[in-house]
This record gives C-alpha cells, sequence and structure tokens, in this order.
C-alpha cells in the first residue's frame, strides 16, 4: 500500500504509528499480512478492510481490531487520505491478552479475525491524550503505558460482533465525513474554551441545525454530551496523576464553576471528585 508510517512512540510491550496513506482513488490494495495484534484509530478518510469474506466499513469514530496471521485487502472509498493511529501490541504482551480476554466472542471465535468498535467521547479523548502526551514528548513511559492499557481495556472490555450502522449510507460518508473529523478535532482540541453550537458549525462549513443532526448520528451523542464526557475525562486523569486542587482541575478542565464540576463529576463516577481522589490514594 502506498502510505507513509512513522513510529511515533515504543513502549515493551507496544508501538505507536503514524499512518497515512497517499491514495486518493478508489481501488483495493494487493493482499498484506497482519504480524501483530492491532489496534487502529481511523482519524480521516473512509476504507473497506476486507477479511476472511468480511468487509468492514472503517471511518472517524471507527476503531479496527485486528488479530495477528492474517491476510487483509484494503479498498479506498473516500477522496481524502486515510489517516490512522495504530497501536500495535508485541507477541508476548498479546498471549497475556488471550489469558484476559480469550473467552470472550472475538478472541474465542477463529473465523473473527478482525472486528470494528465503535468509539465513545472518552476512548476518543484517551486517543487525542495519547497522542499529544507522545507528540510533545510531556508523558513519562510509566504515564502513557497506564493510558494505553486503559484505553484497551475499554475497547476490549466491552467490543462486540461487529454490526454496520445503516444510517450512516455512502452519501452521507461523502458529504460530511470531514464535517465529523473536523468537530472531533476542534473539541478534543478546545474543551477548556466557552464553546458555542454556532462556533462548531461556523469551523465546519454547515448550518447549526444540520450539524447537531449530523453529528449526533456519526457518534450516538450530542455535541454537548460529547463535549462535556472529554471535560470529565480530562478532569478524570488530572486527580490521577497530580496533587492539582480540585477547583484547578475544575478550571482547567473547561469547566466555569466548581458546582457545576462537583455535579456533573459526580453524576459519572458516583462520587464528588475530591472522594474519588481519596478511593484512589486509599487503593495505591
Amino acid at each position: 500500500m502506498d502510505a507513509d508510517i512513522n513510529t511515533l512512540y515504543e513502549s515493551t510491550f507496544y508501538r505507536i504509528m503514524d499512518f497515512k496513506c497517499r491514495c486518493v482513488d478508489c481501488r483495493t490494495s494487493k493482499p498484506e499480512y497482519n504480524e501483530a495484534f492491532c489496534i487502529s484509530f481511523v482519524r480521516k478518510g473512509n476504507f473497506l478492510f476486507n477479511i476472511f469474506r468480511r468487509t468492514l466499513d472503517s471511518y472517524t469514530g471507527c476503531v479496527l481490531i485486528t488479530k495477528p496471521g492474517c491476510e487483509r485487502t484494503v479498498t479506498h472509498a473516500h477522496s481524502v487520505p486515510d489517516e490512522c493511529t495504530i497501536f500495535e501490541f508485541k507477541h508476548p504482551f498479546y498471549q497475556e491478552l488471550l489469558l484476559q480476554y480469550g473467552k470472550t466472542t472475538f478472541f474465542a471465535d477463529h473465523d473473527l479475525h478482525s472486528t470494528l468498535y465503535k468509539t465513545t467521547p472518552e476512548t476518543e479523548f484517551l486517543h487525542f491524550y495519547i497522542a499529544r502526551l507522545v507528540l510533545t514528548r510531556t508523558g513519562s513511559k510509566l504515564q502513557i503505558d497506564n493510558l494505553v492499557l486503559e484505553m484497551m481495556h475499554k475497547i476490549l472490555g466491552t467490543v462486540t460482533d461487529y454490526t454496520p450502522d445503516h444510517r450512516i449510507h455512502a452519501r452521507l460518508k461523502q458529504q460530511h465525513l470531514t464535517t465529523i473529523e473536523l468537530a472531533k478535532q476542534y473539541i478534543t482540541e478546545h474543551y477548556t474554551d466557552d464553546i458555542a453550537l454556532q462556533d462548531l458549525a461556523t469551523h465546519c462549513l454547515v448550518s447549526p441545525f444540520h450539524f447537531s443532526r449530523i453529528f449526533k448520528t456519526f457518534t450516538q451523542t450530542s455535541p454537548h454530551q460529547f463535549l462535556l464526557t472529554i471535560r470529565l475525562k480530562n478532569a478524570e486523569l488530572l486527580l490521577k496523576e497530580t496533587a492539582l486542587p480540585v477547583a484547578d482541575i475544575a478550571f482547567t478542565s473547561g469547566f466555569n464553576s466548581i458546582e457545576h464540576f462537583t455535579t456533573a463529576f459526580r453524576q459519572k463516577y458516583k462520587c464528588p471528585p475530591a472522594s474519588y481522589r481519596s478511593q484512589l490514594l486509599s487503593t495505591s
């Protein structure tokens, strides 16, 4: 396949790669062999991942999970070149994964070589957060390893057999994949700002009404809930990783009041932020 693949970070049990395809026409690649277990976040574009009589329609909001030891081809279905972040896990660690997840349907069925996972705002933010730490070289090895493990557990702990979302048809993807890619990038890069619906719609060059409808179709959540979940996930990570006061965490995560932050955090994590941190400290 005609692509640029660069290793961004390498640990003892995985490596993170940036994949950017250079293909712009809708053609199918030559057969390729997958040698490692991979979890790949699709950032841009749309491609069909063809493997063992199955075709997985992959675009933003999808995570492609592939077992080692299988042959596949890729068909490009969009004029925008594909971009992915690939987490490739080394063989000894894959054997450990099988001990934990080997009885799940995906790993137990030898005819399932690959599947797709639909992202949540949390897994989207974990991907963004890990990439930011790696690209800016601001994360420690332990911090990045822990985040990769958390991301992996959230995905593999809930993965089910892939079912296509027929609401997201070819015409909608052709017209609005770029809209959703721009929107999610804007939210993850500006979640500390006071973002208005008009800001997002203007950035994506669509009307606010159409933007809200399209965004919910692709992400299964409203723009407000997507933003709120990302802010809460950032706050949770800061509670785990820093000694910052709760008030500082609230404001640096984009909340405009302590009360709003505490209420939203309690609703999601079933306890206030200070108690959440105390529980972490008592179990560490």
